[in-house]
């Protein structure tokens, strides 16, 4: 009876270290996945709540949408997503502008600068002097990486001259779903 209350412990202490063990290797695993620009002149990193997903739409239409928070905190609502909606195949090395003049794809990005005020959130429309843009790096059936760049203004504005966010050096990579 002594020998195995002697055991217990040892056995519990073994599971809990290899329990951490694999909690370390899976933040490893997760933390290679980002998405990061500078907004303005501010650096900024998204890595929690990290979405890239891959659909089929139907018709040979293929979409593929991307997005992250800047914190894990439910009270922050920082963000930036963005998506693009291809008839083509889409291929790496190839940059897809918001204003590309073809019917082949449509892009489009949005910043959430941590409001719930839909005015105060930053989405493309279609600037002809620094348009919204990606361009895919890597694509595999698990990883997609690659850059972004472009100008976004407020959500529910027509003024050309509101407010804007310039997002430049902007690069992601993703697990993709």
């Amino acid at each position: 009876m002594k020998r195995i209350l002697v055991s217990w412990p040892v056995m519990l202490l073994a599971v809990i270290v290899a329990s951490c063990g694999k909690d370390k290797s899976a933040e490893e695993d997760v933390s290679q996945y980002f998405i990061k620009c500078k907004i303005g002149s501010v650096d900024k990193t998204f890595k929690y709540k990290l979405l890239a997903h891959k659909e089929d739409v139907g018709n040979g239409v293929t979409n593929y949408s991307f997005s992250a928070n800047a914190t894990n905190d439910a009270n922050d609502f920082e963000g930036i997503g963005f998506t693009i909606q291809l008839s083509i195949p889409v291929a790496t090395g190839t940059t897809y502008k918001e204003t590309d003049p073809t019917t082949d794809y449509f892009l489009a990005g949005i910043y959430n600068p941590n409001t719930q005020n839909p005015d105060k959130i930053f989405a493309s429309r279609y600037d002809d002097g620094n348009p919204f843009q990606i361009n895919f790096k890597e694509l595999t059936t698990t990883t997609v990486s690659g850059t972004f760049s472009g100008k976004l203004y407020l959500l529910n504005s027509t003024d050309p001259n509101a407010d804007s966010a310039v997002i430049s050096n902007g690069q992601f990579k993703l697990k993709l779903q």
